[in-house]
């Protein structure tokens, strides 16, 4: 069982012009049109393409909006950060700034400026995390009783 083969006629008429047009030419030889070929129709391109700008457009107001907010702070930045020391470490040791008086029939050296110097070979300014400062001893006089 085979099926019939169509057969398309041996001639038609150009759809615009109305020329005849022979079997075995696609195009009409007056107009150019095509007589047997099917034109698609090009896509819808505008509906993408304003679907695309509203993105954009979107995003730039999102994005001016974020800018202006970020930037509409106070104009001094606030930057605190705080350093505390590990839990088994000692609390650094605050430099003493008193003399201690002199003893009652002691010499007496310069007067004194307020402020101690630090003890030779020890350094200031630096703390180690886990290290403990070296503690400053203040001379005492024998003579004074302890605690007064």
């Amino acid at each position: 069982m085979s099926t019939p083969a169509v057969q398309e006629p041996a001639t038609i008429t150009c759809p615009r012009c109305q020329a005849v047009v022979v079997r075995g030419q696609d195009w009409c030889l007056a107009c150019g049109a095509p007589a047997r070929t099917r034109l698609a129709p090009a896509p819808n391109w505008k509906l993408p393409v304003v679907i695309v700008a509203t993105l954009i457009a979107l995003a730039v107001v999102v994005l001016v909006i974020a800018f202006v907010a970020l930037t509409n702070g106070s104009s001094q930045p606030t930057a605190t950060t705080s350093t505390t020391p590990p839990a088994g470490a000692a609390a650094p040791a605050t430099p003493s700034t008193s003399t201690p008086a002199p003893a009652p029939g002691a010499a007496t050296g310069p007067p004194a400026t307020g402020t101690t110097a630090p003890a030779p070979g020890a350094t200031t300014g630096t703390t180690v995390p886990g290290a403990t400062t070296p503690s400053t001893t203040t001379p005492v006089d024998p003579s004074t009783p302890p605690g007064g």
